[in-house]
């Protein structure tokens, strides 16, 4: 990667490396705009997700893992359910995204989402950091 891709990705991206790495080692759960959300149903509103885990995708997008537990989404489970559910995230398409306080002004983290895979991501081509638990 040249000084040139390196600058544009600086420039570029919407939430910053330290914001998603503080999210998912301490657990927060966070309100995440994302990139065209507005058109879709409930676009208006956050999407509220537990983030597990942040590296690139088999495409060499920086990614994060995410539970989704409410907000815009057009994919379903297997079970035709639209949420909760795992979902991948393109950092790139982050608008923003920031942790939910809780109790007493402290951030409201979360325990571990179902089906939490703590050996990795199939999606991933590289894992960086994950949560924890």
């Amino acid at each position: 990667m040249n000084l040139y891709h390196s600058l544009v990705e600086v420039i570029t991206e919407a939430v910053s490396n330290s914001i998603l790495k503080d999210a998912i080692t301490n657990k927060y759960t966070c309100d995440l705009r994302y990139l065209d959300d507005e058109k879709l149903p409930s676009g208006g509103q956050p999407r509220i997700i537990k983030p597990v885990a942040y590296g690139y995708s088999k495409r060499n997008n920086p990614v994060i893992r995410a539970y989704q537990t409410s907000g815009p989404s057009l994919k379903v489970n297997k079970e035709g359910v639209p949420l909760p559910d795992w979902r991948l995230f393109r950092v790139d398409r982050i608008k923003s995204m920031k942790p939910i306080k809780g109790d007493d002004s402290l951030f409201l983290t979360f325990e571990e989402p179902p089906l939490y895979n703590t050996v990795g991501d199939k999606s991933m081509d590289r894992l960086m950091y994950n949560s924890k638990f």
